[in-house]
């Protein structure tokens, strides 16, 4: 049956196993070039997945551990608040202190944040 295509399964081509199988022979991982040859390079290829997968998580724990710093640090914005009438007087100026400042941090941590997002996003894709 020709589809307009030379189907031949040679040396070269990846081989393209859908359901679950042992067979190793002409496995591509990721890329064409990264190809199982024999058992030492299945070895090797399985071990660098897990190393792959495990700095994914690493990705994973610093973004979570940046989101609660990034929130403490936020809160400590919200703590430094006196009450009304011990913050207004004919001298003091009626900007609150510290509003630049926290609004440039916000800006900082959604930018980071997407950042980390976005290295997940393309590290997921990328071990799928």
């Amino acid at each position: 049956m020709g589809h307009g295509g030379d189907m031949d399964m040679g040396e070269g081509q990846c081989s393209m196993n859908m359901l679950f199988t042992w067979s190793s022979k002409n496995l591509c991982i990721i890329f064409p070039q990264w190809r199982v040859t024999g058992t030492a390079s299945l070895l090797i290829s399985l071990l660098a997945i897990i190393v792959l997968t495990a700095g994914y998580e690493w990705v994973r724990d610093m973004s979570r551990r940046y989101e609660q710093s990034h929130s403490a640090h936020l809160q400590a914005y919200n703590g430094n608040t006196q009450p009304e009438e011990s913050r207004v007087s004919e001298i003091s100026s009626l900007l609150s202190p510290g509003k630049d400042a926290r609004t440039n941090a916000e800006k900082k941590g959604v930018i980071i944040k997407a950042a980390f997002y976005a290295a997940q996003v393309f590290y997921s894709f990328f071990i799928m």
